[in-house]
């Protein structure tokens, strides 16, 4: 499944840009973040709708963000890709 294009995650440039300032994550093409060498959050869409891709436990989750999403919405989308990258680079024990 291909990714979103970039004109069609100029709606998220704050959530995107938040991503951006995260230590470790870099950003190979716009929307596409890998945290080290290791893929880690990039976009979707299908059929109208619009997902974030994140892995969490080596796991990708599906995070909605509608193009159309609420600040809520974004908001939550956010928080939850802050939390996976919080977890991806904590120190290991």
């Amino acid at each position: 499944m291909a990714h979103t294009k970039p004109a069609d995650l100029k709606d998220l440039e704050q959530e995107l840009s938040e991503l951006r300032s995260l230590p470790g994550l870099k950003e190979k093409s716009p929307g596409i973040f890998y945290f080290k060498s290791v893929s880690f959050l990039h976009f979707h869409d299908k059929d109208g709708k619009r997902w974030a891709d994140v892995k969490v436990d080596g796991c990708w989750n599906k995070l909605p963000v509608d193009f159309r999403a609420s600040t809520a919405a974004k908001a939550k989308f956010l928080k939850a890709a802050l939390d996976a990258h919080a977890k991806i680079s904590a120190p290991k024990k």
